[in-house]
């Protein structure tokens, strides 16, 4: 018989580590090399002259890039059956390239926080957007059956592929730590809810001595609507006061629904996909209408504040 709760179990401990490892390591990158606070005084002369438009402190943002789905570098061979009759099966799972856009806003708070982190504020800025995401991937399995002096008695190979198309959510909150007046490490911690709209092959196609039931015995497909907690790491450009250009990657880091004991990854076929979204992000904020004479509301003290804040973006 085919040991499939040791095959699930195996890729199960794999996506778990991914989940937890990265992003440990992406915080000891940032916090190595991203010290430095960005002087919120210091005007721009980006364009030649300095820049004394009044902003408001929020703006429309949009993201887009390629997606990759991760899935486990090694391919074990699992045995099965008896010594009469010895088998093995093996399963190859592999990403494929797809893409992802998202357009909504981005807020910087301007009002001192009344909680602190080592005297700094704890988030920079939040945003939120919707759009749609295309994942891709693929996996191959094979079958080999000998007789029970080890010679071949037969061999079976399957494959499939899939592309799922969702519509998707996300909220996130940024810590941003500033290395000069120019760039800047961001850093954030969100959440994504996605519904799959467009929905990926779940047969097998027919390759070479193909035997379907065979091959795809077990196989589970994750649900339609998908919630995940991630983290994204992005280096932060300064194009001038108040528009930012934010390459970067995000990735999940616990699944909440479907839960799956927390396993970030997405189950198709009999293998789990963890999606890797590189992302190019494009804020710019926007400037503030001008007065009818009104006086604005709000203390001097936070008039201050916001002008000194607004003058460094």
């Amino acid at each position: 018989m085919i040991d499939f709760k040791t095959i699930f179990s195996r890729r199960l401990t794999f996506n778990r580590k991914i989940g937890v490892l990265i992003p440990l390591f992406l915080l000891n990158f940032i916090f190595v090399f991203g010290q430095k606070k960005l002087n919120p005084r210091k005007k721009s002369d980006a364009f030649g002259t300095t820049d004394y438009r009044d902003l408001r402190n929020y703006g429309p943002q949009i993201s887009f890039g390629p997606t990759y789905l991760l899935t486990s570098k090694r391919n074990e061979t699992i045995p099965f059956g008896d010594a009469s009759r010895p088998s093995e099966y093996t399963i190859d799972p592999k990403g494929s390239l797809g893409g992802y856009f998202d357009f909504g806003m981005a807020h910087f708070p301007t009002k001192t926080p009344r909680i602190l982190l080592f005297g700094k504020r704890i988030i920079s800025y939040y945003d939120y957007g919707i759009g749609l995401k295309i994942f891709r991937g693929q996996e191959m399995t094979n079958i080999k059956n000998y007789d029970g002096s080890g010679n071949l008695l037969s061999e079976t190979d399957g494959k499939g592929k899939f592309t799922n198309g969702y519509v998707s959510a996300r909220f996130s909150f940024h810590k941003d730590f500033h290395i000069g007046s120019k760039y800047f490490i961001d850093n954030g911690l969100g959440l994504n809810v996605d519904y799959r709209i467009i929905n990926g092959d779940q047969e097998y196609q027919k390759y070479q001595n193909f035997q379907g039931p065979t091959v795809k015995t077990n196989q589970e497909f994750h649900s339609k609507l998908v919630a995940q907690l991630h983290y994204s790491l992005g280096l932060g450009i300064r194009l001038k006061r108040g528009s930012y250009l934010i390459p970067g990657a995000q990735i999940p880091i616990l699944g909440i629904y479907d839960f799956n004991r927390g396993n970030p990854g997405l189950r198709w076929y009999s293998s789990n996909y963890v999606p890797l979204l590189f992302t190019v992000k494009f804020i710019k904020i926007l400037e503030k209408k001008k007065g009818n004479g009104c006086s604005n509301v709000g203390s001097e003290e936070d008039k201050k504040r916001n002008k000194e804040y607004m003058q460094g973006q």
